[in-house]
């Protein structure tokens, strides 16, 4: 009976991996894929543009991105952060030295999960007349760290509040767990139940 009983939760926890098999948690958020340049890369000259490439759509709204020349420590204006299905870009400053670059990013992914993180490259050739732009920027809407309190009460700040997306995001993975506890419950009752019924 003992054997029986031990046969039936084996048959219902096989029944349940199978239910479980392509499943995946609702909770999974995008990530950075690639980016141009790529991150250690020395470029002869600087590119058009800053783009980076994420697992998900990103959301149109909420997202920043900042240059900055490591060597002065000093952030570089680039262009407003364009958004393209799960592509996030700018335009390159019209002047930059050459030299080291930091190029750091927070955007929000389709489930309203913000991710950041940054890139570092070297660029061998120097854009335009560096002397005569100032390269420190502190008010450009595609920043994303700023000291002004009005550029950190803008929409485009992203908030380190849980966004409503979010909640659902998390309200779903529960929802998601707790489904897996129910049918593994069922699964081996019916699998001790069918064992119990065969001779």
């Amino acid at each position: 009976m003992q054997t029986q009983l031990i046969r039936g939760w084996i048959v219902g926890v096989v029944a349940v991996l199978a239910i479980l098999v392509g499943m995946s948690p609702a909770g999974a958020h995008a990530e950075l894929e690639s980016s141009d340049p790529k991150d250690g890369a020395t470029l002869s000259s600087a590119p058009a543009a800053i783009s980076f490439v994420f697992g998900e759509e990103i959301l149109p709204e909420g997202n920043a991105v900042t240059l900055t020349d490591v060597a002065a420590d000093s952030r570089l204006e680039v262009g407003p952060v364009e958004v393209e299905g799960d592509t996030v870009s700018v335009a390159w400053p019209s002047a930059s030295p050459e030299g080291e670059f930091r190029a750091a990013y927070r955007v929000v992914s389709a489930d309203g999960h913000p991710i950041d993180g940054t890139i570092t490259f070297t660029v061998e050739q120097a854009v335009g007349d560096t002397e005569a732009t100032p390269t420190a920027v502190s008010a450009s809407p595609a920043t994303a760290e700023s000291s002004s309190p009005a550029a950190s009460a803008s929409p485009s700040a992203v908030s380190a509040s849980p966004s409503p997306a979010e909640g659902d995001a998390d309200a779903g993975l529960l929802a998601w767990v707790l489904g897996v506890g129910v049918v593994v419950l069922v699964g081996a009752v019916a699998g001790t139940w069918v064992m119990r019924r065969t001779p």
